[in-house]
């Protein structure tokens, strides 16, 4: 033990930094949903994709809308449900055509007046010749009696004495 120990000086190295790797990202999304004590909600979502939002209220109405992405490019939709139907409105919507020739004019003719044929003449005379005479005809008519009107219905049924 008597013998001091021999100092050793290494040569410095030198070392290179090791690369840092960049953090890989992760799909970017985001959700969301609230709701109070009135019966009030809302609600989301959004990813790479799609996003959605809507809120509701408690009488039953409902506002929101959702874009998406496809081939044709990004599209939003907006919407409201309520107490008027459900409206929509967005850009990925068909559109009818506009129709824009000359409107249709229908033709205008002046009515003559209908002319009896004689078999529709002979017809109408042999009808009113006999309601004529059925309306000059002497008609029977039930005798009440002292009771009145009702008196006639309550006679058939036997709850009135008869007179």
């Amino acid at each position: 033990y008597a013998a001091a120990p021999a100092a050793i000086a290494a040569a410095p190295v030198a070392y290179a930094a090791a690369p840092v790797a960049a953090p890989i990202a992760g799909p970017v999304s985001s959700q969301f949903q609230a709701q109070d004590e009135f019966g009030n909600l809302a609600y989301g979502y959004q990813n790479i994709n799609s996003a959605k939002q809507e809120q509701g209220n408690a009488y039953g109405g409902v506002t929101g809308s959702y874009t998406y992405a496809d081939e044709a490019g990004v599209h939003t939709v907006n919407y409201v449900a309520d107490d008027f139907g459900f409206r929509v409105a967005g850009d990925n919507l068909p559109v009818a055509p506009v129709y824009n020739a000359a409107l249709p004019v229908a033709p205008v003719h002046a009515a003559a007046p209908v002319v009896d044929t004689p078999e529709v003449a002979e017809a109408k005379a042999a009808f009113f010749a006999a309601f004529e005479a059925e309306a000059s005809r002497t008609k029977r008519s039930a005798q009440l009696g002292a009771f009145g009107p009702t008196a006639y219905a309550g006679l058939a049924t036997g709850l009135l004495p008869a007179a």
